[in-house]
């Protein structure tokens, strides 16, 4: 849950972010062109997210599936 917890305050935090950069972009304080390198390093930073969670949920279920065997006595 813990995991859970933390990958759900990156994406609030990203979401926060993108929201932030847009709002500099209509109020003029931000270049356009620099806003979109920035959305595009918020999406590399979405992808490893994702990545992480892909691999911690796979890992869980490595880790549920041995017990299983263990608790069953298959090899």
């Amino acid at each position: 849950k813990a995991a859970r917890s933390k990958g759900n305050k990156e994406v609030a935090t990203l979401k926060a972010e993108i929201k932030s950069v847009i709002a500099d972009v209509r109020a003029g304080d931000l270049d356009r062109n620099d806003a979109a390198v920035m959305i595009q390093g918020y999406r590399a930073l979405k992808d490893f997210i994702s990545l992480e969670r892909q691999v911690r949920v796979d890992d869980e279920l490595a880790t549920e599936i041995e017990e299983l065997k263990r608790e069953y006595g298959v090899a």
